[in-house]
């Protein structure tokens, strides 16, 4: 997904994150490996952004994401990244329930009070637009205030990925997949960014959620960016980007109204 920004190239964008202003730990929830969030904290008070990475509902980790953590938390919010259950050891079902269980655990014992914002990459932002959407997979979803979505699979069923019949299987569950099957006008404010360039997921997918949640009565909005393709958009967050990425500024100028 990364091409050159794989392997050495996270390396050095997670080293220079490190130099943010910050506390971090790990925080385990549970006894399995996947049990594990990663928290940085700016201010106990602040409020938070919970962030699922991408990877195709199978790959990367919560580590490899520091970098997006680090300008989060510039912005003066807290940052929350959970590790999750993936494909193929695991069905989209059991993905979701690890991702449901970390975020309940997160906003039950970890950050109980003030407002909570999820975000995603790529899968990361189908599943953060599926808890948001989804009112009853949290325990407590008023909790949450907004919805960032940079690059997401939101309506892609019937499925182009082979093996995407049997991921999201079995056939019943399918529906239960695609975040326009949960649009809603009470649902919480969706931003959805996309770069005009990408070919792993094509902007029509941001641009179907939009529709469907203004639709429905709901708020949402999207940003289309010129130039970009899918992994520059969580590149974006980088100290070596950041500074003149609109992608980044559009984000903090909306976090900071959300909350």
């Amino acid at each position: 997904m990364f091409g050159f920004y794989q392997s050495a190239g996270l390396a050095v964008l997670n080293a220079l994150a490190r130099l943010g202003h910050y506390q971090y730990q790990e925080i385990h929830f549970g006894s399995a490996t996947t049990q594990r969030i990663d928290w940085y904290q700016v201010d106990e008070k602040a409020p938070t952004v919970i962030f699922y990475y991408g990877g195709n509902w199978r790959s990367y980790r919560k580590e490899d994401y520091r970098f997006v953590a680090d300008t989060l938390c510039s912005m003066g919010v807290n940052v929350a990244i959970p590790d999750f259950f993936k494909y193929p050891e695991h069905r989209f079902s059991a993905i979701l329930d690890s991702v449901v269980s970390a975020t309940n655990y997160l906003m039950d014992q970890v950050c109980p009070e003030g407002p909570v914002i999820m975000m995603g990459h790529s899968s990361g932002a189908q599943m953060a637009a599926l808890v948001t959407l989804n009112a009853a997979l949290l325990d407590t979803p008023e909790r949450i205030t907004a919805m960032v979505g940079l690059s997401g699979p939101y309506d892609f069923y019937p499925f182009t990925d082979e093996d995407h019949w049997d991921l999201f299987g079995p056939e019943d569950h399918y529906r239960l997949s695609q975040p326009v099957n949960f649009v809603r006008a009470d649902a919480p404010e969706l931003y959805l960014l996309h770069g005009k360039h990408d070919t792993r997921v094509r902007r029509g997918h941001s641009k179907s959620l939009m529709e469907k949640q203004v639709a429905a009565g709901g708020r949402a909005r999207r940003e289309v960016y010129e130039g970009m393709g899918h992994a520059d958009a969580v590149v974006s967050f980088s100290r070596i980007h950041r500074r003149n990425s609109p992608l980044v500024r559009d984000i903090q100028s909306f976090i900071s109204a959300a909350i």
